[in-house]
């Protein structure tokens, strides 16, 4: 069989989706042409990609751009038209599972491309191990896996970009960083480095805003044309907390592109943080529509929190659950529903936790832990069953400690170490600490709060970094707690804790 060997210099954001659907395993938001050349394998530097077919490595390059700009669902029908084209087609099958919609499609499409393993470079098997250590809850060989294929092909920024990706995925992002600039070095333009790397430093500890804006800049001045840039520059506006730039940059990527219904989601995000909750609403609505089915429950979900910014939270309960029985007929395919399912009631679930509605939290934590077992039978395999088991004792322990119920919250926080046990992450006790620094929280013992909720996940979650500060606060550490306020106060990225944290933040901070 002829084989076309093609090497890509844009590289791809790695598995983002995954390492929302697995959060228990760590607890944890996405250019242009790809540029094509001939494999210099006398250096063995360049990672091929192979296939035996022009027609789908015409479409794996349409999906790599659209994946190297965080047009996820675009990019995820390009990769599943390539595999169509040519089965054997191993860098598409792994594509797809970057630009994966649901868990089992994530596991599916690494078993199609492990099925023929034997007929692809080195590099590409490596590349699918790296991403199967996301099934297992094992980054540190992944991390490993990562850096062997960086030795293997010391010239090629993809493999650099997915080195970056694991190191950030364990919060080493002074290494994650390293390596983007290094595949910089190698290709100046890349829009997946350029795009990783501002993402990197807004979001990553320690935040740099100045240098999340340079990259920005650096991916805007070579693709002026593409309406991410803009709307990566409107999410950097509001890390800076200077909301009225973001909305301008969001209007400028709905210009660039009118489809880009992010633009208009965003938008959403913004005027509901200065409190404009009808503009909001009307911006959540718009993108509602323009959305493919793909994505409309998710910002229907995120429209609900608007009544949360208005200061309406049994308002935000009814319409939450509302959505959660919308999925299906807002189109969303059907492999998906379960999970969009799962995010409306994780945000009910919280906002009802968090204010006192105990009784609907415990109806909320009851469907969404049906739904989740649910999805893990659909995957199939014992460590999804597992993770999804440990992932539900996290709900049900958060559950009993806003009831003060410390006993029973002990016991899931037990049952959740018993299970992540044998995996090699270090990040798999972030949620044992956080039921145990909750259930002190509530019980007033703040001082084992703060113990505990310091082994959390406050690097990426603003819900739990506010619990801490009330921990440190309640522990007399004051100016501790006034720092923490305000990290949370200007976060100005929506998501239920946010939305049910921001204003108290502001308040405690200017205590």
């Amino acid at each position: 069989m002829t084989t076309i060997a093609r090497v890509l210099t844009r590289v791809p954001l790695l598995a983002a989706l995954v390492l929302l659907l697995l959060a228990v395993a760590g607890c944890a938001p996405q250019a242009t042409e790809t540029e094509t050349a001939e494999v210099a394998t006398a250096g063995g530097e360049e990672i091929p990609v192979t296939t035996a077919s022009e027609s789908a490595l015409e479409l794996f390059d349409e999906g790599q751009y659209l994946l190297d700009v965080g047009r996820n669902v675009m990019a995820n029908e390009k990769f599943r038209a390539a595999v169509a084209e040519d089965p054997g087609f191993v860098w598409a099958h792994f594509n797809q599972s970057n630009a994966a919609l649901s868990f089992k499609e994530f596991q599916e499409c690494l078993d199609a491309a492990s099925g023929h393993l034997d007929t692809v470079s080195e590099g590409e098997r490596m590349m699918v191990e790296i991403n199967r250590t996301f099934l297992s809850n094992d980054p540190e060989r992944g991390v490993a896996k990562a850096r062997q294929l960086v030795e293997k092909y010391p010239g090629s920024a993809r493999a650099l970009i997915v080195l970056a990706g694991m190191q950030a995925n364990q919060n080493d992002n002074a290494g994650a960083r390293s390596s983007f600039e290094r595949a910089l070095e190698i290709d100046s333009d890349s829009a997946g480095a350029l795009f990783a790397i501002a993402n990197n430093y807004l979001f990553g500890e320690p935040k740099d805003f100045v240098m999340a804006e340079e990259y920005a800049q650096r991916f805007i001045a070579a693709y002026p044309d593409e309406a991410k840039g803009y709307e990566l520059l409107g999410d950097i506006k509001r890390g800076q907390s200077d909301l009225e730039a973001a909305l301008e940059a969001y209007g400028q990527a709905a210009e660039t592109d009118p489809t880009l219904y992010l633009a208009h989601h965003k938008s959403g995000h913004v005027n509901s943080f200065l409190g404009n909750i009808e503009a909001a609403r009307a911006a959540y609505t718009e993108a509602i529509e323009m959305a493919v089915p793909q994505n409309r429950a998710s910002t229907a979900v995120y429209r609900a929190f608007t009544h949360i910014h208005a200061r309406d939270v049994p308002g935000a309960l009814d319409e939450l659950e509302e959505v959660a029985e919308q999925v299906e007929a807002m189109g969303t395919p059907a492999d998906q529903v379960k999970g969009l399912q799962v995010f409306a009631l994780n945000s009910h679930a919280t906002a009802a936790l968090h204010t006192g509605h105990l009784d609907r939290a415990a109806e909320a934590v009851a469907r969404r832990n049906a739904l989740q077992m649910a999805i893990a039978e659909d995957v199939g395999t014992d460590d999804a069953r597992r993770l999804q088991e440990a992932d539900c004792h996290m709900w049900d322990g958060l559950l009993a400690a806003y009831r003060d119920e410390p006993d029973v919250a002990a016991e899931h926080a037990d049952r959740i170490a018993i299970l992540v046990e044998s995996d090699e992450n270090p990040r798999k006790m972030e949620p044992v600490h956080w039921v145990r620094g909750m259930s002190a929280l509530v019980g007033g013992d703040y001082a084992k709060a703060v113990e505990h909720l310091r082994q959390a996940d406050h690097a990426n979650n603003m819900f739990v970094r506010y619990q801490l500060a009330r921990a440190e606060e309640g522990a007399g550490n004051a100016e501790a707690a006034k720092r923490l306020f305000g990290e949370v106060a200007d976060f100005n990225f929506n998501s239920v804790g946010f939305a049910l944290v921001r204003e108290d933040s502001k308040a405690r901070m200017e205590r």
